[in-house]
């Protein structure tokens, strides 16, 4: 609705102003190629140089999850 704003010889009615939503980020965004578990666990065999512990440590790594946008639980 509009405002009623006054003035010395009446009310003026006078349109308020809306704020345009700004555009959605995600339009622009490009999707990244999909990685399988398998794929992810392999590179991080070959980071880690085939040691178990220092893969488990890369995979469930707070950047991995980051990185992934998903936390990853392995159970041994």
């Amino acid at each position: 609705m509009a405002k009623t704003a006054t003035r010395k010889g009446g009310s003026v009615k006078r349109q308020g102003r809306r704020v345009m939503p700004a555009p959605r980020r995600a339009t622009q965004r490009k999707a990244a190629p999909a990685l399988t578990v398998g794929e992810l666990i392999a590179a991080a065999y070959d980071t880690a140089g085939g040691e178990r512990l220092e893969v488990l440590k890369l995979v469930t790594s707070p950047q991995m999850t980051r990185a992934l946008g998903r936390r990853i639980v392995l159970v041994r």
